[in-house]
């Protein structure tokens, strides 16, 4: 897949760089009679790829290195400008038989320097590219019905233009969009003849802008804080009440998420004569 990705950002950065006139190579290819200024694509040493969560697929980081005559730093400074603005947010496809991959600025590797073997004044840029990997049906739904309801609550209250998914990013998803997915489970005893269950839900938040996003996460953050009471079973008349919810703006809202927030709800037990069990935790996903 990394070749493909390689491929697929080369040719974003000819199309949407003209300075460059289609000089995108493999970091190895260039000479010092290499016309400048042009870019280089190239997985970052450390890391061809690396298995992220389960809820965004892969990652893979790449090093975008631009070139441009040594007397020439504020143009290079414009190439570098132009790059992020280009990879940074943007949804890419690595081919007709691949998930798309989605691109996120990771700053600098190392500072602005010459590389006397092509005589070029250099800057390179990580770029992080994640696929997701769940097809659109294992995110459309889910068996929990605490985290279907929580879904439906966060459709009402983003608007139309928000899709929400549920425990794992599709690999068409459309931003903006949010997903929700359940990091644990607890249950403990209140006493013999109840007990609480918990259930930590973190919300994802993806916008087409960093300005859309950070608005969405402070929304579902204030809109959760109210909530008193969440209805998992409109029928039976039950429901959850949310308890401590976090809102943080800097995660990347498709690898980690930005707001968490734990329900809870008081249960019978199923048999008072049973063996007592104290507490019981769960960690990892749900469908």
């Amino acid at each position: 897949m990394s070749t493909n990705m390689r491929t697929a950002i080369k040719a974003r950065l000819a199309a949407e760089l003209p300075a460059l006139g289609g000089r995108c190579y493999d970091w190895h290819e260039p000479t010092g009679t290499t016309v400048k200024p042009f870019a280089t694509v190239k997985p970052a040493e450390y890391a061809a790829e690396v298995e992220n969560a389960p809820w965004c697929g892969t990652k893979a980081v790449f090093e975008i290195a631009l070139y441009a005559d040594k007397s020439a730093a504020a143009d290079l400074d414009a190439l570098v400008a132009e790059a992020e603005q280009a990879l940074d947010g943007i949804k890419l496809s690595a081919g007709p038989s691949e998930p798309g991959f989605t691109c996120r600025f990771e700053g600098f590797a190392g500072s602005e320097r010459i590389e006397e073997t092509v005589q070029a004044l250099v800057r390179i840029l990580r770029i992080a590219v994640v696929a997701a990997g769940s097809d659109s049906a294992a995110s459309a739904s889910s068996a929990d019905e605490w985290l279907e309801a929580l879904c439906g609550w966060t459709s009402a209250a983003a608007g139309a233009d928000w899709s929400v998914y549920r425990q794992q990013w599709p690999q068409d998803y459309a931003a903006p969009a949010v997903l929700w997915r359940i990091e644990q489970a607890e249950s403990e005893n209140r006493d013999a003849a109840s007990a609480e269950l918990r259930k930590r839900m973190v919300g994802h938040v993806v916008g087409r802008t960093d300005a859309e996003r950070y608005a969405m996460v402070g929304t579902l953050a204030a809109e959760l804080g109210r909530l008193t009471r969440l209805s998992i079973d409109p029928i039976g008349k039950q429901a959850v009440q949310p308890g401590l919810v976090t809102g943080d703006y800097r995660p990347d809202g498709l690898t980690a998420g930005q707001i968490t927030v734990t329900f809870r709800q008081i249960v019978p037990k199923s048999s008072p004569n049973a063996p007592l069990i104290g507490d019981v935790h769960y960690g990892g996903g749900l469908n």
